[in-house]
């Protein structure tokens, strides 16, 4: 086994990439809690920051750090994010994350991790059982590379899940609606498709998500818009604001500038420098 993990040894071409970063895209199924497999692995000793897109949904990661030599320091599960504004992460020398990234919505209940708890810190230490729970994927954690530490880590994760009653509340199918519309699909849609109220659904919604239909739908849309502008050096930036849903391209502007403090042309070159 490698002693060091590589994007790369995670098996396929990832769905996405950028800089130290890569993530996969888990196969469609409703039933599942697990959405998108990401890894972050920074062999420098002095890693650069990086801006990261708000998004509600919390990850449970596997984080190895090794010191100058190469011996292993560190090796934890840990709970990173959400983060419900974009915020700046700068990695430890040396850092390795290898990560589940969970759907909001059931995180609470499967995991005990309720997202909002969650929002404040850039990586904190995951709850005593869930950690029990992973001893699988920590027990190979020293050596495995990334794509071992993935299915390992899935298959912990899924075991502890299944110990656990399900929700089957209607924020279940609003949350998977809206990632499934990137954000373009209305909460008056939804409610009157699940036959509740607005004002049930946004309760719902709030209660096991940590942020409103509103807030997690724009952090939807926003990142539709950053994932489509980084396809191309110079963006058709009208085009991208029609197919991200916003009402036009000031309104993606001022969404930019109210979650990442910045407007999307800046981002857009910001996130260009680390291709």
């Amino acid at each position: 086994m490698a002693a060091h993990s590589d994007p790369s040894d995670a098996g396929p071409v990832p769905d996405h990439a950028l800089g130290q970063y890569q993530a996969w895209r888990a196969p469609y199924d409703v039933r599942t809690p697990l959405d998108l497999a990401w890894t972050s692995v920074a062999r420098s000793a002095s890693p650069a920051a990086h801006r990261l897109l708000p998004h509600g949904e919390p990850s449970i990661a596997l984080l190895r750090r090794r010191d100058r030599s190469g011996a292993l320091c560190e090796l934890e599960i840990m709970v990173c994010g959400p983060y419900y504004q974009g915020r700046f992460y700068r990695p430890a020398p040396r850092e390795e994350l290898i990560a589940w990234r969970i759907k909001p919505e059931v995180a609470a209940v499967l995991f005990a991790i309720a997202p909002e708890d969650y929002s404040h810190a850039a990586m904190s230490a995951a709850p005593p059982a869930l950690k029990q729970a992973c001893a699988q994927t920590l027990a190979i954690g020293a050596n495995a590379d990334a794509g071992e530490i993935l299915s390992s880590l899935n298959s912990d994760l899924n075991r502890f899940a299944a110990r656990r009653a399900a929700n089957t509340g209607p924020e279940i199918f609003a949350a998977q609606w809206l990632r499934d519309s990137d954000g373009q699909m209305r909460l008056r849609d939804i409610a009157a498709r699940l036959d509740v109220s607005e004002r049930h659904l946004r309760r719902r919604f709030i209660d096991h998500v940590g942020c409103a239909p509103k807030t997690y739908a724009r952090q939807l849309q926003i990142t539709a818009a950053a994932l489509a502008a980084e396809k191309a050096a110079d963006p058709d930036w009208a085009e991208i604001a029609a197919g991200a849903g916003f009402h036009d391209q000031p309104h993606m502007i001022n969404a930019f500038r109210a979650e990442l403090g910045m407007t999307p042309t800046a981002f857009h070159a910001e996130r260009r420098a680390l291709i």
